[in-house]
């Protein structure tokens, strides 16, 4: 029998606003075994599911350790504990508290909401329980970097947003909604640029729809390089609004072309890889820069050689690029900068420059949207 989560059930049955609160897995990258949490701003309620709970003032530390399926306690003023599960609780709205992860690169955060903690196989389940509204500026910020215009935020905020709603029970299964890297979204913590905070508070509860009410797959990237790439040439998946677009905004971006030599071994070892023999490949070989627009797959003695699969495989800046032979090495001469679906960041930030509307930037790199409160948006039918 196929087994249907609650999350799912639960779509199901109530209104997609009802999810406006979320839970965020918190270091899911690195899986610490260990936590340092602190007071900064308020008091907080430590829930120990095994003793009781424990008011914790305004710069008191708290470190959590695994123990087997339980989880470890002690606070800087010397209260310890073991227990099945902790819950830290704001006292009162506008408590603040960083969490961070001895021993790991992950840096630290700056949360709001309740912070629960349990033992998890190999790792702590460190889970931010907030709502999308009070994570989306640090989500902004994180994926559309720190400067840039209102508009363009604005922008990112919509998109963004669609994006949690759309994959809001992403990790069902786990226990929690999404994670903090970028398999969901990067979710540095809370944020206070107040650019991004207001940008994302103009724009709050709007998603972007297609012509049947039913929230799109809403992907974006840092540069195209002229030309945005259909999904169904990337993913072989095509969404109506994701189609290829000339974009003229981007290409004052540094982004925006590049250039990468790989050694003709390298290439020849790939090639075998594939069932083609080395040096019968030079008809794909071109001394220009790739202006004839995407080329989605190449082929050589009759095999295809897809573009985004050399892209991952010699780790290049985009699948936008020819190739040209130099002697012992292969020249890949390309522009952009990721996959190149969707929003083009570098180009959606010089339309804002130029004075343009946050719904026209989306209506460009979306064709055939429409910008909706998510109380009037659909989740797409998952099989």
């Amino acid at each position: 029998m196929k087994r249907i989560s609650l999350v799912a059930i639960l779509l199901v049955l109530f209104p997609l606003v009802t999810f406006s609160r979320i839970s965020i897995r918190i270091f899911a990258r690195s899986k610490p075994s260990s936590l340092i949490v602190s007071m900064v701003n308020g008091d907080c309620m430590l829930f120990d599911g095994t003793a009781g709970e424990v008011r914790l003032s305004q710069g008191e530390t708290v470190a959590v350790t695994r123990y087997g399926d339980r989880v470890i306690y002690s606070t800087m003023s010397g209260i310890r504990g073991v227990s099945d599960s902790l819950a830290f609780t704001p006292a009162a709205s506008g408590t603040l508290f960083t969490v961070r992860a001895p021993g790991s690169s992950e840096p630290e955060k700056s949360l709001s909401g309740t912070l629960t903690v349990t033992s998890f196989p190999g790792s702590l389940r460190i889970l931010n329980i907030t709502t999308v509204e009070e994570c989306l500026p640090g989500v902004v910020r994180a994926e559309a970097g720190r400067y840039g215009p209102s508009d363009y935020y604005r922008a990112q905020a919509v998109v963004a947003r669609t994006y949690i709603y759309r994959n809001i029970d992403r990790h069902s299964l786990d226990g929690y909604n999404m994670c903090d890297d970028v398999h969901c979204q990067v979710y540095p913590g809370v944020v206070t640029d107040s650019v991004i905070v207001n940008a994302c508070r103009s724009t709050s509860g709007l998603v972007l729809a297609d012509r049947d009410s039913i929230m799109i797959e809403a992907a974006f990237h840092g540069n195209c390089g002229g030309e945005t790439a259909s999904s169904a040439d990337v993913w072989l998946a095509g969404y109506p609004y994701l189609v290829s677009v000339t974009d003229p905004w981007c290409s004052y971006s540094p982004s925006s072309t590049w250039k990468k030599s790989i050694a003709r071994s390298e290439w020849n070892s790939f090639l075998r890889s594939k069932g083609i023999a080395p040096g019968t490949e030079g008809a794909i070989y071109s001394a220009n820069a790739p202006a004839a627009g995407r080329i989605t797959y190449r082929t050589v003695q009759g095999k295809t050689l897809w573009s985004e699969e050399i892209r991952l495989r010699f780790g290049l800046r985009s699948a936008y690029f020819t190739l040209s032979d130099a002697g012992d090495s292969i020249l890949f001469n390309g522009r952009g900068y990721g996959h190149g679906v969707g929003l083009c960041q570098d180009g959606a930030k010089h339309m804002a420059e130029k004075k343009m509307s946050y719904n026209r930037i989306i209506g460009f790199y979306y064709p055939g949207t429409i910008i909706t409160d998510v109380k009037n948006a659909r989740r797409p039918v998952r099989p």
